[in-house]
């Protein structure tokens, strides 16, 4: 059972650092999570360039027994404890691992959402991609917390 988070580039706001980080620690400390971060091109590229560049970061990350899914303002929306159910059902049976991915602040290119098993919305608003990343954090806080009888959720 692993659940690997990718996100295009680190949070730079410092409130969401912080949040995103002890979330993640959070998360990491109760079941086995890993987050690693693809170059953020969108300062240093005109849009498709970043766009093109970023998904080429998020598919090298990936290998064939991936279950992966793409957080997307038109994917599947979910309560938290349906989430929850969706998460511990999906890691109990993936081959290999669970991959979630953030995309940046242009969203990702069309062989990313083409190798996207499934795309999942935290809000059918768009939203700063590092305030989806922070989300995404809580949400698997939220998850645990449920799938253990925590009284997190409430």
């Amino acid at each position: 059972m692993k659940l690997l988070i990718l996100s295009v580039g680190k949070p730079k706001n410092p409130l969401f650092k912080f949040q995103v980080e002890e979330y993640y620690r959070r998360v990491s400390g109760a079941i086995s999570c890993d987050w690693q971060i693809v170059p953020d091109f969108s300062g240093k590229k005109p849009e498709a360039g970043s766009i093109a560049g970023e998904g080429s970061g998020l598919l090298r990350k990936l290998n064939d027994r991936d279950s992966f899914v793409l957080l997307d303002e038109a994917g599947e929306t979910m309560t938290s404890v349906r989430f929850s159910e969706w998460l511990f059902g999906k890691l109990r049976i993936v081959p290999g691992r669970l991959v979630l991915a953030v995309g940046g602040p242009f969203g990702v290119s069309l062989p990313v959402r083409e190798r996207a098993e499934m795309k999942i919305s935290l809000s059918k608003m768009t939203l700063p991609h590092e305030m989806c990343l922070l989300l995404l954090f809580e949400q698997l806080y939220r998850a645990v917390t449920i799938e253990r009888g925590g009284r997190y959720h409430h």
